[in-house]
């Protein structure tokens, strides 16, 4: 296999107002110039015209978009883009398809080097791929990954039970990430097909989580090469001056929108709940931990404090009773 004998399609899923349309256009150009021969875009229900701005610069031989009629969030978002990769009869079975955010910007080597990492893993058995995005990902360290017993009766990631077996030494150059987001998925159209797509309402955060359980379900290993790279062109909600910020802190101070923190949990609780607790007492025990210690550290005794206080109480009692889907209440 060489970078001319492989072709891959991509997917992005875009919403929200026109400030986030030259990060868009970025992400879309550096997909076409990194080696995409078809780009299928979800509008998530944009409030300005993305189709024309779009064609405006883009092939429409090269663009597919999908206009949806609201906002449905970043699960139904993603698997309309991959049921647009899955029925396209000019996407062969051995055709890749890549998954982006609106917000990310992908090497223009890409290809170049994806033939070498593939040429030199593809015989160690069933496998799709993670790239690695540089400067977001927090859950890398230089020796290790953590596995599944790092997340397991955890609560968005927090647990007071951690020892060294929660960590996966790297005897090599190869990632063996447990979890991966959306973007940077990248895998084989005919692997994609073999793996369900999460059924779960989540509206924001988990769904992508759920894939990867789901990856793992159908027999596939996630690899990580750190020589595929996605670059970032916007900062995230939790970063401040480069730094990440801890969303517990960002939730209790009032400085962003309390949504994104409470789907956060909502959501982790119910995949957790559900897949990934081994031992109930532990689960449940890291639960109040992280209601406590969080307020302790981070909540104020006024009105505000415990109205968060009582969102979070409700967040979590929402993930546990399975009451998923967007939540009009919670401002992302």
């Amino acid at each position: 296999m060489n970078e001319n004998e492989m072709s891959f399609a991509t997917v992005v899923v875009t919403y929200g107002s026109i400030g986030r349309f030259e990060n868009l256009l970025k992400t879309i150009m550096s997909a076409l110039e990194g080696g995409a021969k078809k780009i299928y875009l979800i509008d998530n229900s944009c409030s300005y015209d993305l189709k024309n701005k779009i064609l405006d610069k883009i092939d429409e031989g090269k663009i597919d978009i999908v206009e949806l009629d609201k906002n449905y969030g970043s699960l139904v978002g993603f698997s309309t883009g991959l049921q647009c990769a899955l029925s396209d009869s000019l996407l062969k079975n051995s055709d890749y398809v890549l998954i982006l955010d609106d917000d990310v910007i992908l090497d223009k080597n890409f290809l170049k080097k994806f033939v070498v990492v593939e040429r030199k893993w593809r015989s160690s058995g069933k496998h799709i791929w993670s790239l690695f995005r540089e400067g977001r990902d927090q859950t890398v360290s230089n020796v290790a990954d953590r596995n599944i017993s790092y997340y397991q009766n955890s609560v968005a990631g927090f647990s007071i039970f951690r020892n060294k077996l929660n960590y996966t030494k790297r005897n090599n150059a190869l990632g063996i990430p447990f979890f991966i987001p959306w973007a940077g998925t990248f895998l084989k159209k005919s692997e994609l097909s073999q793996i369900d797509l999460p059924a779960e309402p989540y509206f924001v955060y988990e769904d992508d989580a759920a894939f990867s359980l789901n990856a793992r379900d159908k027999g596939f290993d996630i690899y990580r090469s750190y020589d595929l790279k996605l670059f970032e062109s916007s900062n995230s909600w939790f970063e401040e001056d480069m730094t990440s910020q801890s969303g517990y802190k960002l939730f209790y101070d009032g400085h962003a929108y309390p949504g994104r923190f409470l789907y956060k949990v909502r959501n982790n609780i119910s995949l957790v709940n559900h897949r990934l607790i081994t031992n109930k007492a532990k689960f449940i025990t890291n639960l109040v931990i992280f209601i406590l210690a969080g307020f302790v550290r981070y909540g104020r005794l006024n009105t505000n404090g415990f109205g968060r206080l009582w969102q979070l109480c409700s967040a979590v009692r929402d993930g546990l009773n399975d009451q998923l889907g967007e939540n009009k209440s919670w401002k992302l």
